[in-house]
């Protein structure tokens, strides 16, 4: 999953900056900038960055090179919302190039595979249960934060995988059934990890959610 280190065809970098520019900055326009400073705590954007970085950092590799690991772009995306979590990502992708090392005409291709892909698909997840489930309290957890984490990094890391494929000599029917399995194993252990971490922030900080609407989900029924 980890794309950095690859030796990616140019065209690829041609095609995903632009891309990415365009949408980073499209969500920089709909950052509530003011939340950081009035509403939201600046601890807690700097803490989560924190630890997708850390996340980002615990690596496993499997036949030498298929490199994976967790993500953390759920937990992003449900405490600090869409717009703001796609620039975190960015700087999470920047920060894991500069530590660990890594191509960064790739860094492009990294953030939309690994992380646009992921935090739009939590957001997909949160507005389809806000439209068509009940506003239920384990609505949000049970539906949202693990099974909506869980399928991010699934839809992410099939991406990935087929990016890995497309330059690699292993076919893509191989590398599916070679690595999927690991992607099962990898989205249950990050629904389960952010899934809790919610439920705790949303029964004793529930500020620090901002996806976590208090009057939808705890009004009196």
């Amino acid at each position: 999953m980890d794309l950095s280190a690859l030796d990616l065809p140019d065209t690829w970098a041609v095609l995903a900056w632009p891309l990415a520019l365009v949408l980073l900055l499209l969500h920089a326009r709909r950052v509530e900038w003011t939340q950081l400073t009035e509403r939201f705590p600046t601890h807690v954007w700097h803490g989560g960055i924190a630890t997708a970085v850390v996340l980002w950092s615990m690596q496993a590799t499997v036949s030498g090179n298929f490199t994976f690991h967790l993500l953390g772009m759920a937990g992003l995306t449900l405490t600090l919302g869409v717009p703001l979590a796609m620039i975190s990502a960015a700087l999470v992708v920047a920060v894991h190039i500069g530590i660990h090392g890594g191509q960064w005409a790739n860094l492009a291709v990294v953030w939309l595979t690994l992380c646009a892909s992921a935090i739009l698909t939590t957001g997909a997840v949160l507005r389809a249960a806000e439209r068509w489930l009940p506003p239920n309290f384990f609505i949000y957890i049970f539906v949202v934060a693990f099974l909506g984490t869980a399928l991010s990094l699934v839809c992410a890391g099939l991406l990935a995988l087929l990016a890995f494929a497309a330059v690699s000599d292993v076919p893509v029917g191989k590398a599916l059934g070679q690595y999927g399995p690991y992607l099962i194993q990898l989205g249950f252990g990050e629904a389960m990890l952010t899934g809790m971490i919610v439920t705790l922030g949303v029964v004793y900080r529930p500020q620090w959610v901002s996806t976590f609407d208090d009057a939808r989900y705890l009004k009196p029924r």
